[in-house]
C-alpha cells in the first residue's frame, strides 16, 4: 500500500491539507529544537524522539536498584555479611541510634542516579520528579510493611525553599502517593530552623546540626498514624532521623522512611 503522504514529495506537490499539516510538523519540530536541547545532559548523544526533560531514554532507565546486602533496619549498603559482625544490623542500628523502624533505598548515590537527582534538585528540571518517582517508589516496595496511612516528604526550610523554588521531596511524594494511593500530607511536619548544610559533617556531628529541626503543628491530626516518610538521598540517617523524632513526640504510631539513593559512609561513620 503506499503511503498517502509520501516523505519524499515537494509541499508544493502536495495538497492543501497535507501540506498543512507538513507545514505544522515543520513548525512543531523547530519549537521542540528551540525549547529542549539537543542532546542529553547525563550522556551528551543526541536525543531524537520528544521528552519533557533533557534526558534521553537509555539514561532515564540506567539506574539499577541495589541487590546486595543491606541492614535490616537502616538498610545501609553493605558488601557482605563481615561488615554486619555476623549480624543483620550495622553498628548504627546495633546502638540503637535511630527512631524509625525501617530505611530501604533504591539504589547508590553515584553513576546516573547521582546526575538525575543533582539535576532535578539543582538545576530545577521537575520533569524528573516523574520517573524518579517510580524509582523511589521500588525502594518503598522493599519496606517490610505495605500499609501505611500518611506519606511525608522531608520538608525543607521555608527560607531554603524560597530559594530553590520547590521542595524536591515533595514532588517525589507526590508521585509515590499516585503510584501507590497512599494519601499525603504536605504542612504536618515543618522544619523550623535553617541549619547549615549536612555536606562534610561527621554523622555526630550531622545529627547535631538537626536536632530539634522538625516540629509537627497539629499532632493531633497525626495521632497513631503510620507514616512513610520520603527523601531523595540518605547518608548518615541524622535528617530523616530527627524528622521521625518529632513525629513520634506528635504520638504517631511509626515510621517509616524510603529514599532514592545511599551514600557511600567511611568506616568511621558505620561503627
Amino acid at each position: 500500500m503506499e503511503e498517502i503522504f509520501p516523505a519524499n514529495l515537494p509541499s508544493a506537490q502536495l495538497g492543501w491539507p497535507a501540506a498543512s499539516v507538513q507545514a505544522c510538523r515543520t513548525i512543531g519540530d523547530s519549537l521542540v529544537s528551540l525549547l529542549f536541547p539537543v542532546s542529553c545532559i547525563v550522556c551528551q548523544q543526541s536525543i531524537e524522539q520528544f521528552t519533557w526533560s533533557p534526558v534521553c531514554p537509555q539514561c532515564l532507565e540506567a539506574p539499577r536498584p541495589w541487590e546486595g546486602t543491606e541492614c535490616a533496619q537502616c538498610g545501609l549498603f553493605l558488601q557482605g555479611p563481615v561488615a554486619l559482625h555476623q549480624t543483620t544490623l550495622c553498628g548504627l542500628c546495633r546502638r540503637n541510634i535511630f527512631r524509625f523502624e525501617q530505611a530501604r533505598s533504591f539504589g547508590s548515590y553515584e553513576g546516573t542516579l547521582r546526575t538525575l537527582i543533582q539535576r532535578f534538585k539543582y538545576d530545577g528540571l521537575r520533569p524528573l520528579a516523574k520517573p524518579l518517582g517510580k524509582f523511589l517508589a521500588d525502594a518503598v516496595r522493599r519496606l517490610g510493611t505495605s500499609s501505611w496511612d500518611l506519606i511525608l516528604p522531608v520538608p525543607l526550610h521555608i527560607r531554603r525553599q524560597r530559594q530553590r523554588g520547590f521542595n524536591q521531596s515533595a514532588l517525589l511524594a507526590v508521585q509515590v502517593s499516585k503510584l501507590l494511593k497512599i494519601p499525603m500530607g504536605s504542612s504536618d511536619c515543618v522544619r523550623i530552623r535553617d541549619t547549615r548544610p549536612q555536606t562534610g559533617l561527621r554523622a555526630a556531628e550531622r545529627r547535631k546540626n538537626v536536632a530539634g529541626a522538625f516540629h509537627v503543628p497539629h499532632p493531633e491530626r497525626l495521632r497513631a498514624l503510620r507514616v512513610l516518610l520520603l527523601d531523595d538521598v540518605l547518608t548518615t540517617g541524622a535528617t530523616v532521623n530527627a524528622c521521625a523524632q518529632a513525629l513520634l513526640e506528635a504520638n504517631v504510631q511509626a515510621v517509616w522512611v524510603a529514599t532514592l539513593a545511599r551514600a557511600n559512609l567511611t568506616s568511621s561513620d558505620i561503627l
